[in-house]
């Protein structure tokens, strides 16, 4: 990969809202070549100019492999999703993979494609509300659109307790069972995305050299077993003649890399497009940067919603209530003494049994005082945590 191109995925996570993002703020003047974007239009850089509809049929002619982009919490994106899957359904049925879901949950993603159940059902069966903690109103459409046009859907993520403990412990840390359970074929040997995923370490709080290489193999088994379950969907290749629509995180295809070159290696002769969702303005920006562009195509949204205010924690259910597995540096958790470890027990007086009871409270009222029980050690103390507002006031 050359340098130019892992520098384009660099400023793709500094303006698109991919892990660290916080948009494009920084930015106070776009390049003067670049016109001006609405949503809905799609750029195919270095050309500035959006795409006609001919023209971008043209593009997707013969695509046997469409990843879409997105941020998680982007409405707009999920928009764009359902009108791709849209488009390529004109050919008749799609195998659509998502990163959303376990593997674990395929059944239920097999009875809705059959419609045996409806979407409801299904939202019940994969425990959505706990599983993705994604408002399930921005997913349902694309949901509705598999059952009703009968496509193929498939859980593509790996079992998220197996990714923590390669995070935590390493890969040499898994049980034969465990490891049977992702992909045969993890490509470690991967400088550029090496380089792309270290650019997280410092936000996650990974110091350790150790933790860094684990932190990095986590990755690797996410995206590996991703494309490893799209590719057994799309068996027999490529006689089958099947075609994929594939829904992931920015992050996953950002400058062809994590997904497309390990669906590329398990389907041969592929012809994979990548679509990625940015904002007008940093469509704009993007579409004149120097180096190759991070998609094959740019797809123009609506500006993205302003991030919700976080603890700054990462957790795990116990017996009990919440253990802090990780916090962010300089966060309003970090600030108030939260450590590594500590059992949230309950907050503003209400038991905590899973990460939505401080969701619900930090929505109630986002920069208000909150009181958290916890438990470290034998003791118990109480702790008052308030998150800033914009710009960092309280």
């Amino acid at each position: 990969m050359a340098v130019s191109r892992l520098k384009a995925s660099l400023l793709l996570l500094a303006l698109a809202g991919m892990g660290l993002a916080t948009g494009c703020a920084g930015l106070e003047t776009a390049p003067a070549a670049a016109p001006a974007y609405k949503p809905g239009d799609f750029l195919a850089p270095p050309e500035p100019k959006p795409l006609s509809e001919q023209q971008l049929a043209k593009r997707l002619e013969g695509a046997q492999v469409v990843l879409v982009g997105e941020r998680h919490d982007h409405p707009g994106h999920h928009r764009l999703q359902v009108e791709m899957l849209k488009r390529l359904e004109a050919e008749g049925p799609v195998v659509v993979g998502v990163e959303w879901l376990e593997q674990t949950a395929q059944p239920a993603c097999d009875r809705l494609s059959a419609g045996k159940i409806t979407v409801d059902e299904f939202r019940k069966e994969v425990d959505w509300d706990q599983a993705w903690s994604q408002p399930w109103k921005m997913f349902a459409p694309l949901f509705t659109r598999v059952r009703a046009q009968g496509h193929t859907l498939v859980a593509l993520n790996a079992p998220l307790k197996i990714v923590r403990q390669v995070a935590k412990n390493g890969l040499g840390s898994l049980s034969p069972e465990q490891r049977a359970a992702i992909a045969p074929s993890l490509n470690l040997d991967d400088p550029d995305y090496r380089a792309k995923v270290a650019r997280q370490f410092a936000f996650h709080g990974v110091k350790n050299p150790q933790a860094q290489e684990n932190f990095f193999a986590a990755q690797v088994v996410r995206d590996e077993t991703m494309a490893h379950n799209l590719a057994q969907r799309l068996h027999p290749w490529p006689d089958g003649g099947k075609r994929a629509l594939v829904l992931a995180g920015n992050g996953h295809l950002a400058a062809g890399l994590g997904l497309p070159p390990r669906i590329s290696r398990r389907l041969p002769g592929v012809k994979l497009v990548g679509v990625m969702p940015l904002s007008p303005r940093a469509a704009r920006f993007m579409v004149s940067a120097p180096g190759a562009p991070p998609a094959d195509l740019l797809a123009v949204s609506t500006p993205g919603p302003r991030r919700p205010p976080r603890l700054g924690v990462f957790l795990k259910v116990k017996p009990g209530g919440l253990e802090v597995v990780r916090i962010f540096p300089n966060s309003p958790a970090a600030k108030a003494g939260l450590k590594t470890g500590d059992l949230l027990l309950s907050v503003d007086g209400k038991a905590l049994t899973s990460p939505k009871g401080i969701h619900d409270a930090i929505k109630t009222s986002p920069h208000q005082p909150h009181l958290y029980r916890v438990k470290r050690g034998e003791r118990e103390l109480e702790l008052s945590i308030s998150l800033p507002r914009a710009g960092g006031k309280p």
